[in-house]
């Protein structure tokens, strides 16, 4: 996906939020917002599909699978039908998106577009910078900004990571083996490839082990986390791991520590 388009979305949602007067994160009611913009939404015992955009016109409908349970899920599935709303008019008048289309990875262009359009509505950057941890992230400071935006961790930590708020990089492993990972454009270094096996040293691989919660940052071996011939044994990440036990699945946020031989390091040498 160019960065044009998702510069798109982000513009568009941006110019909602001002058109609407939105100017603290409590104001961000996203069903409101759909109405306000042309769109109904409605709670239904769908099928193969975690929501569904019927469109005539310049009016639509947004349907959303009744038994979602978590809300932060439900709020992103409803903003990103938005985003096709008002981005994909030229799109077939009944559309559906399935779990695996909401997601961050495996996604279409347009399904990634609505992505971008639906974390900037719900997590918009100038409100979402001002509550970012000032110093290194922590269970706690993620946790305030998923209750602040009243979304999931995992939009979080991908809209932390997006927006650059230090050089890091989230990966999310599944029954041991990584599953996708997101970077930041300053995050220079070869993630381990999505299906390889989590190695022991990580935090979550200690988790995949012995079942370990979630704790405080911790230094991990770069060559734990990355498949690169220019990473130095002696180099390091800071991994925070925030497990879902529920879901057989880790979130690690990684970065690289200021200051050090990986944060002065130039590929260009």
């Amino acid at each position: 996906m160019t960065s044009s388009v998702s510069a798109r979305a982000a513009a568009k949602a941006r110019t909602i939020i001002s058109e609407l007067g939105i100017y603290d994160a409590l104001q961000i009611d996203v069903e409101a917002i759909a109405f306000a913009r042309g769109a109904l939404v409605v709670e239904r015992p769908l099928r193969g599909a975690s929501a569904r955009l019927i469109r005539r016109g310049d009016k639509g409908v947004i349907a959303v699978r009744e038994d979602i349970r978590e809300l932060g899920q439900k709020r992103f599935c409803v903003a990103h039908e938005l985003g096709h709303f008002e981005l994909h008019k030229k799109a077939d008048q009944l559309a559906f998106c399935t779990d695996e289309m909401v997601s961050w990875y495996k996604a279409r262009p347009e399904e990634t577009e609505a992505n971008e359009f639906a974390a900037e509505l719900l997590m918009p950057e100038n409100l979402f910078r001002s509550l970012c941890p000032q110093t290194e992230p922590t269970v706690s400071g993620i946790e305030v900004l998923t209750e602040a935006f009243k979304t999931t961790l995992t939009a979080a930590l991908v809209r932390f990571v997006d927006l650059g708020a230090r050089v890091s990089a989230l990966v999310v492993s599944r029954d041991g083996r990584v599953r996708w990972f997101r970077a930041g454009k300053d995050f220079r270094f070869r993630i381990r490839s999505p299906g390889r096996a989590v190695d022991p040293r990580s935090c979550a691989g200690s988790f995949f082990q012995k079942r370990a919660g979630a704790g405080e940052p911790d230094v991990v071996s770069a060559s734990a986390w990355l498949e690169d011939s220019r990473v130095e044994s002696s180099w390091t990440l800071r991994e925070l791991l925030l497990p879902l036990p529920r879901y057989a699945t880790t979130l690690s946020l990684l970065w690289v520590p200021p200051g050090s031989a990986m944060d002065a390091f130039d590929e260009d040498e």
